[in-house]
């Protein structure tokens, strides 16, 4: 049986911590490396997004040697439900006391019931030095033309991310 080794998350979970990366945050590996991270999400004014041309466009344009993982993760959405308590909580008292009983039932059962969830697609970017860092800020004009946006993570979302890739209980 082969000794080859395909993935451990090893490096995730003996982290040394964050370091400030010009004006990014990143991870600091188990091993040293410093990895940055990126949320690529569809651009919402245009119709025409295509996320698969500009997943192929930042590999080819990658140098050879750099690492790059791409993790499309499901992730409680609670913005959905947020929007629609606050709609229903400023809807006229009703008229009568059945509808009023209704209404309060609505309102306990969007609170009590599971949180969808959405897909989000994270970028991890191993830090190869500064001839990297050109790169990895250029994502958003290399994205732009395809629909796709890029949100840097910052420390606490990084945090909240391994949170939920490794023990989704704690989010």
């Amino acid at each position: 049986m082969s000794k080859t080794q395909v993935g451990t998350t090893h490096n995730f979970v003996l982290v040394q911590g964050f370091a400030k990366i010009g004006s990014h945050d990143a991870l600091v590996g188990a091993d040293g490396t410093k990895r940055l991270f990126a949320e690529l999400f569809a651009d919402p004014d245009r119709p025409d997004v295509r996320p698969q041309d500009a997943y192929q466009t930042i590999l080819t344009s990658m140098q050879p040697g750099w690492t790059l993982r791409l993790l499309q993760t499901f992730w409680p959405d609670p913005e959905p439900r947020l929007a629609f308590q606050r709609q229903a909580q400023g809807w006229q008292k009703p008229a009568s006391d059945g509808l009023d009983i209704l209404h309060q039932g609505l309102l306990l059962s969007t609170e009590q019931f599971p949180l969808p969830f959405g897909r989000r697609t994270i970028l991890e970017f191993v830090y190869p030095g500064e001839e990297g860092m050109a790169w990895w800020e250029g994502l958003e004009n290399l994205c732009q033309g395809f629909g796709v946006r890029i949100a840097y993570l910052s420390t606490s979302k990084i945090q909240i991310l391994f949170k939920w890739v490794f023990s989704s209980a704690l989010v």
